[in-house]
């Protein structure tokens, strides 16, 4: 219940903000009383504010930032702090984005930087006064149109766009005045016309879906450095642990590790178990700057969180440290990833065996159901890497 809660406050929050810092901004410009080329600096601020924003919708998101004309915007009440904000937020915001900056390159084309109105001569501006930005039909336009397409929703919009227009252009009456001989050639030459039309939009969606592909690999590269970035800080956390006597499951284990160590060394072993509680299996502390603290102090704050229980969803990587056997027989799915394409894959397999290797260290003897007759080895402290970074699944 509570997911399905957090699921709508999120959902509500992506329509709230989007109202807040682009619609609403955009409904009142249009309400002034204008010449439409007047918009135009707003159109072109607007579209440069999409398009950081689609790269990074966070601004957004924690309500830091103007609106799509660069004005202040009233506090926000129900926007997110960075800690709420998850991969599948920014994807929602960012697929969002893009649908709206794509309507103002197709629709307001002529107005953005390098259009045909983007820096309208005098003559031009006196002539455009009879436009105005509420031009009711237009808006009668887009009504009908949104009608069509919910009617028929799969339809092409570039096809509900051109029956739009030659309805309300009239083409048919004023073609039934032309003679056979015009007709034909107007005919001909819309054909023409819409033959090179097609082309350039099928160039228009290539780049565009070429930019979005280029844009998702940018995001899995990032994604990429940013797990293996994590993974070697879990690597190091656990190594550290095995380095001063494996993990600390009493009083009495940390009291025989620290006898025989020096003070410096005294204190880096116990910050190993301490963010090994912390980060691998979760258990609450309170945040204080480790390094400040002495032997000692350091000794405190270990028995503080040792008292902590551990998450019901951590509880299997301290069963390893004290019971590895428990895992024989076992299933698991353990997550791979293609070299190649990038893809991940899940594989369902059984861990049947305890072995030691050459350099007499344990080693999980893994068998997959997909490929039963070559097992995989991982010794004890991979595994522990591998579930606490949510590579293995028991």
């Amino acid at each position: 219940m509570l997911c399905v809660f957090g699921t709508m406050i999120k959902i509500i929050t992506h329509k709230w903000v989007i109202s807040k810092y682009i619609t609403g901004p955009w409904e009142t410009a249009a309400m002034k009383d204008c010449n439409i080329l007047d918009t135009n600096q707003l159109i072109q601020h607007a579209d440069i504010k999409l398009k950081e924003w689609i790269e990074d919708p966070t601004p957004l998101l924690t309500g830091c930032a103007t609106n799509c004309f660069g004005e202040e915007v009233n506090e926000c009440k129900i926007c997110l702090t960075e800690g709420e904000i998850d991969k599948r937020i920014t994807d929602i915001m960012q697929k969002l984005l893009d649908s709206i900056s794509a309507v103002i390159q197709r629709q307001l084309s002529d107005h953005l930087l390098g259009g045909k109105f983007a820096e309208p001569s005098d003559v031009l501006i006196k002539e455009a006064k009879s436009c105005s930005s509420t031009n009711i039909s237009g808006e009668r336009q887009f009504a009908k149109m949104k009608r069509v397409q919910s009617n028929a929703p799969s339809t092409m919009m570039t096809k509900i766009e051109s029956k739009s227009m030659y309805a309300a252009n009239r083409v048919g009456q004023d073609m039934a005045k032309m003679t056979e001989g015009e007709r034909e050639r107007n005919i001909i030459w819309a054909v023409k016309q819409g033959a090179k039309i097609r082309v350039t939009d099928r160039e228009k969606n290539r780049q565009y879906q070429e930019k979005m592909r280029e844009r998702l690999r940018e995001r899995r590269m990032e994604q990429v450095q940013k797990e293996e970035k994590g993974r070697e800080q879990l690597e190091g956390v656990v190594e550290g642990v095995y380095r001063y006597g494996g993990l600390w499951l009493t009083e009495v284990d940390m009291g025989n590790s620290l006898s025989s160590l020096s003070e410096t060394r005294k204190k880096e072993a116990i910050k190993s178990q301490i963010k090994f509680r912390t980060q691998v299996l979760h258990c609450d502390a309170v945040k204080i700057a480790l390094s400040k603290l002495s032997s000692l102090q350091l000794q405190d704050q270990f028995i503080q969180i040792l008292r902590s229980p551990i998450p019901q969803d951590s509880q299997i990587i301290q069963d390893i440290f004290e019971q590895p056997e428990k895992l024989i027989q076992r299933k698991i799915r353990q997550k791979f990833e293609d070299q190649n394409t990038g893809f991940e894959t899940l594989y369902t397999g059984t861990i049947v065996a305890i072995e030691e290797n050459q350099h007499a260290q344990k080693e999980f003897k893994i068998v997959y159901d997909e490929n039963p007759e070559a097992p995989c080895y991982q010794t004890i402290q991979e595994v522990v890497v591998d579930i606490a970074a949510g590579d293995i699944f028991v």
